[in-house]
């Protein structure tokens, strides 16, 4: 593969760093403050680590040859997001830092660990935000420092 096939590797590490950057400015205040629509800063946290988790595990359904599942419609994440709400509020926030932090060390380790066969594997089915965290991350990021002011 080539250096500007696997560009988002870099990508991801920088927007992970820049995860990591914010968490650690973050006021226990900043972690509570609204982000949108009943969402904190936290729960912004909570779900990034959410998020990294599931596709870490599609991914290594991927790598294993288990992959060809029918995608979920899009309105599916959007239900789990809904879903899942109430449990990120509850986790404590610094937890949900950690969670998020974790959760994008693993997912990007594992990404750049995989076999170049599932990288085509899953760039072929047009499925490139798994292996593009980095998009997800600075969303979320901007949503952050919007609610930050």
């Amino acid at each position: 593969m080539t250096a500007a096939a696997t560009g988002y590797l870099a990508e991801n590490d920088a927007a992970r760093a820049e995860l990591a950057r914010v968490i650690d400015a973050l006021t226990e205040d900043d972690l509570r403050r609204p982000t949108h629509s009943g969402w904190t800063v936290a729960s912004t946290l909570a779900h990034l680590a959410y998020w990294d988790r599931r596709y870490h595990l599609e991914l290594a359904r991927w790598e294993r040859g288990e992959a060809g599942a029918v995608p979920a419609p899009e309105w599916a994440d959007d239900d789990t997001n809904a879903a899942l709400l109430p449990e990120w509020l509850a986790i404590p926030p610094r937890e949900a830092c950690r969670l998020a932090l974790e959760a994008a060390e693993a997912v990007d380790a594992f990404v750049a660990a995989l076999s170049p066969v599932t990288v085509e594997a899953v760039l072929g089915a047009r499925r490139r935000w798994l292996l593009h965290r980095h998009g997800h991350r600075r969303e979320h990021l901007a949503e952050i420092r919007d609610a930050l002011g």
